[in-house]
């Protein structure tokens, strides 16, 4: 999670906005996009073709300039279409390929020829848009997008039936569009035109790991409820805290609190949908030890596959436990009663889940390929009607997707802000040495960044002062782990002059001057 900070987390915010983790969007409205004519000619390919048709469309570096032209270093996680009419259909053998190439045009009557990445395929599928409004479809895997080389887009159904779902065009130059005589398998129709139609992605940094529930238990609305401040995020927040409660000394904050109450915890709104995908489950716990035979659960759905985690019981008064349906128990021994952060991460490329503390790799359990149908009700500080966890509980993450070993060894203790997490930092992109930056811009009016970088974890101290040594503004007064920040300054508050920030951390100090200009 390097350069995982306030500052950078707000502005990923601002300039990649909220997107659909579902297959299917029917009214959302794209990151960027090519253009949504509402005016623009109206055109059945390749959707409302009963028999099935498929469609070429090239897009030109620069088309998708909507706010803005996509910014290099990100990812497609969605594509969408703008849809003239409504409509509702089912679809068999719907497929969607990207490519990309410096072509500009066509060749009349050929399909690009490839390669192609297949990002979206459904045997069968049940589709629903309205009228002049985006149809969004959430890729099977982002696709790495160059913004600066033309996007190719193929999209082939064999068969449909239902009313409406036509697309909107609009004409630009050379050959950009063409379509198949018939359904499957496709042949090219000899001919091509410059149509093209509506396109818009959502996109997220190359880097970027999707974090489906997200748990802090801090600057909640209320003392009984909690906020999933994941990014996308699943389920509902904020949430409901039955039988549990909150209260200090968590990893890095308030925490949860839980006395062992049949029936108690959080009933997320999620249902564990991960099929065979791989998966990382990270939290904090501080269990006392408690000889008794009964098992206290942390999290778990109930569904079908019984996926299910625990402390006491089998597990022992000292240890935790992962179990599900056809799955091998991962036991993580001696966790309490000291405060530990617990990992699992399920990797299916290996099929093998590995079990972390504090950070460290401590177990691995290989298991038959994991492929748990949907849940039924995933909850967290209990499981079911079953009594819940007793002891501490905080920074509650469900990843989608498997974490290395060393991005766990660098995130498992960092306190990650609310949003969007764009990137874990591998070992060797760490800092090597202590450093403060000069600000910039350098003079400011108001605003500036402040850029440090420290090679180990520490508690660190980012303070501004006047000329007169006085106290102004404290950025940043809590643990970081071992990366590079960039935290925003902002002075709307102060009058014109000289200042001076100090960072100290480890025994390091630096202090640097910065000039506020009104």
């Amino acid at each position: 999670m390097q350069h995982t900070n306030k500052f950078l987390l707000n502005i990923v915010l601002i300039l990649f906005l909220l997107f659909s983790f579902s297959h299917f969007a029917a009214s959302q409205t794209p990151q960027f996009y090519n253009h949504a004519n509402t005016a623009g000619s109206m055109n059945a390919f390749p959707f409302t073709i009963s028999g099935g048709k498929a469609v070429n469309t090239l897009i030109l570096a620069g088309e998708i300039n909507k706010p803005y032209v996509v910014p290099p270093g990100n990812q497609i996680t969605s594509v969408y279409f703008f849809m003239a009419s409504a409509g509702t259909r089912s679809f068999t053998n719907l497929h969607i390929l990207l490519a990309q190439s410096t072509i500009t045009s066509f060749n009349s009557g050929q399909f690009y020829e490839g390669p192609y990445d297949t990002v979206y395929q459904r045997a069968s599928v049940n589709l629903t848009c309205g009228s002049n409004a985006w149809m969004g479809f959430e890729l099977d895997k982002p696709f790495a997008y160059d913004p600066s080389k033309s996007l190719i887009v193929f999209v082939g159904q064999c068969g449909t039936s239902g009313s409406g779902m036509n697309v909107r065009n609009q004409s630009y130059t050379n050959y950009r569009r063409v379509w198949s005589v018939a359904g499957c398998p496709f042949t090219p129709y000899a001919s091509a035109d410059a149509a093209v139609v509506g396109f818009g992605i959502d996109v997220v940094p190359v880097n970027y790991v999707p974090n489906l529930i997200y748990y802090k238990f801090e600057n909640n609305p209320s003392p009984t409820t909690a906020v999933n401040c994941a990014y996308p995020g699943v389920g509902t927040s904020p949430v409901v805290l039955t039988g549990l409660t909150l209260t200090s000394g968590g990893q890095f904050d308030s925490c949860v609190y839980g006395t062992g109450v049949a029936g108690a915890g959080i009933v997320t709104g999620w249902n564990w949908n991960l099929g065979g995908s791989s998966w990382t489950i990270g939290f904090w716990v501080q269990i006392p030890t408690n000889p008794s035979g009964t098992a206290y659960y942390i999290f778990g759905d109930v569904g079908a596959n019984s996926l299910r985690c625990f402390h006491n019981g089998i597990a022992g008064p000292d240890s935790i436990v992962l179990r599900g349906t056809n799955m091998n128990d991962v036991l993580i021994p001696k966790t309490g009663p000291s405060p530990t952060h617990i990992a699992f991460v399920y990797d299916s490329t290996t099929s093998t889940i590995y079990g972390y503390k504090n950070g460290v790799l401590v177990k691995s359990v290989p298991q038959t390929p994991l492929n748990f149908p949907v849940g039924n009700g995933f909850r967290v500080g209990g499981y079911s009607t079953s009594p819940n966890i007793v002891g501490k509980f905080d920074e509650f993450r469900v990843y989608k997707g498997a974490l290395t070993a060393a991005q766990i060894a660098a995130s498992w203790n960092l306190d990650v802000q609310c949003g969007i997490i764009t990137s874990i930092p591998k070992v060797s992109e760490l800092p090597v040495d202590y450093a403060l930056y000069q600000n910039y811009p350098n003079p400011f009016n108001p605003s500036t960044k402040i850029k440090f970088s420290i090679p180990e974890y520490g508690f660190v101290s980012l303070k501004v002062y006047n000329i007169l040594g006085k106290e102004v503004a404290t950025l940043i007064n809590e643990n970081k782990i071992a990366g590079s920040y960039i935290i925003d300054f902002d002075a709307s508050n102060l009058a014109s002059g000289v200042y001076f920030y100090t960072l100290q951390v480890n025994g390091f100090s630096d202090t640097k001057k910065m000039l506020l200009i009104k």
